[in-house]
């Protein structure tokens, strides 16, 4: 026998593998991601944690040292200031310079500091101050208050956002003092700490786009800013303080690095897009409205008109100074002030409203839907339908709401003019601060209202995209479609 036939030979051995056990798909089931809306590690502790804020401002403002007065303030009035502090709303029932001592001011720019920068960043600077990572719980947690998307620039971010928060702030108050002390001499008799004391207040209500101010009345005259209607770097000032915070560190540190409108996130350039357009319409509407009202802008000069008008773009949307008095105001005015404070400022910021990301999102959904497009394209880019369908909830939601309150508050009230009650609502709900002149005619019930308006405009928002970021339901199966007639 040839040595050779003992060898194995490719086929002698056949090896049987169970095909159908190898072949068959393996099934893993990954659990959907969910956010629990109960404990201290739930993002919802942000909103827990500005309620915390609010009650122990409640508190401070009900000391006997807080108030003028004799004895401690009115619970409701206490709380009603509190709320539009850390909303950074500017809604007030009582006059903050004649009602508040030093102490009871101090308390509420305190609130208004913490509201604006948002009470999860400053934690968070806090604990990289004493050299501690955020964990990926609280990454998540600060990373929906900003509305930013990438988890592993969030340590970095908070530090810059807080930096960049108390810079502009500090030049503010810096710039105001200056001026306002050595250029204009307002100030004259007043000793040193009372003419810081006013700058600082009033640079960081600016920023932050709260609205409330302490000028004495026998120096500069007016409810608000209508003191400097004519002062037109005062204004200018605030203007900048007001627009810098109300589209946030996040946008402006994306122009500074792109430095071109083709590079830059797609977020930006829409933010950009909406601000250019809601610049130009708040201007526009206001300068027809009031241009020949004489209870407003009509007897002033050509300058002041322009002067008057851009203000009222900027803080009228956001802030809540004015340099008008808004009881006086025009209807066509006042509806397109609403609109301007429904849409509101940018996502992450010291703004409220629904928010300009919000709103172009469905502008440009709305325009892609009418061109026969099924994708939302735009600057070379696509927008999530899951995206589309949150802003539109959030913004059907708000409106809902707003209207809803709208009429609760005038069958609270319903002494006062409708047409006031709906601006307050609206003006409550986008933490805005406008008045028409009827804040310190609410009665109780009416208050709380607006209490809850505040409370629910600054933080609803973030809490519905919590809870439709939490309910990511994976649908195995799809089931038949039928036409509904729309129009």
């Amino acid at each position: 026998m040839d040595p050779q036939d003992n060898r194995t030979r490719i086929g002698d051995q056949v090896v049987r593998v169970p095909r159908q056990a190898a072949t068959t798909p393996v099934d893993m089931s990954v659990a959907p991601r969910t956010i629990s809306v109960r404990g201290l590690t739930s993002p919802m502790s942000l909103i827990y944690g500005f309620f915390i804020i609010d009650l122990i401002g409640t508190s401070l403002l009900m000391l006997p040292i807080s108030s003028k007065a004799p004895g401690a303030a009115n619970i409701l009035t206490c709380l009603f200031t509190a709320t539009t502090s850390v909303t950074v709303t500017g809604l007030v029932t009582v006059d903050t310079l004649e009602h508040w001592t030093l102490f009871g001011q101090a308390v509420i720019l305190t609130l208004i500091f913490i509201g604006g920068l948002g009470f999860m960043t400053g934690a968070a600077f806090l604990i990289i101050l004493v050299g501690q990572e955020l964990r990926l719980q609280n990454r998540l947690i600060v990373r929906e208050g900003l509305g930013w998307g990438q988890l592993g620039d969030i340590t970095k971010l908070v530090r810059n956002i807080v930096v960049f928060a108390v810079a502009i702030q500090l030049i503010g108050f810096i710039v105001l003092w200056i001026y306002w002390t050595f250029v204009r001499n307002l100030w004259e008799g007043f000793d040193l700490w009372h003419t810081v004391w006013l700058a600082l207040f009033h640079g960081i209500s600016g920023f932050n786009n709260a609205g409330i101010e302490v000028l004495p009345n026998d120096v500069v005259g007016g409810d608000s800013l209508q003191g400097f209607s004519s002062d037109y770097f005062t204004l200018l000032v605030c203007v900048v303080l007001i627009f810098v915070g109300s589209t946030g560190y996040i946008l402006w540190s994306d122009v500074w690095r792109k430095r071109s409108f083709r590079m830059l996130r797609l977020e930006s350039k829409l933010i950009l897009i909406g601000l250019a357009g809601l610049l130009l319409i708040g201007f526009a509407t206001y300068a027809i409205g009031e241009w020949n009202n004489p209870a407003t802008s009509g007897g002033h000069s050509v300058v002041q008109k322009i002067s008057d008008a851009l203000f009222h773009t900027v803080s009228g949307r956001t802030a809540g100074f004015s340099v008008i008095d808004y009881g006086q105001a025009t209807s066509a005015t006042d509806l397109a002030t609403e609109v301007m404070m429904f849409i509101g400022g940018v996502s992450g910021t010291v703004a409220g409203g629904i928010k300009i990301n919000t709103f172009m999102v469905i502008l440009i959904a709305a325009i892609v839907t009418m061109s026969g497009r099924n994708n939302t394209y735009v600057f070379g880019s696509r927008i999530r339908p899951s995206t589309v369908q949150r802003a539109l909830v959030l913004s059907v939601a708000s409106a809902t709401i707003v209207v809803l309150m709208a009429y609760l508050a005038f069958q609270l009230q319903s002494d006062l003019p409708f047409r006031d009650v709906f601006f307050q609502v609206i003006s409550a709900a986008g933490t805005v601060g406008l008045d028409t002149g009827i804040t310190s005619k609410l009665n109780g019930p009416t208050q709380a209202l607006i209490i809850f308006a505040m409370f629910l405009g600054r933080f609803g928002p973030l809490t519905l995209a919590l809870l439709m970021a939490g309910r990511q339901v994976e649908q195995r199966y799809a089931l038949p479609a039928e036409e509904v007639r729309i129009g």
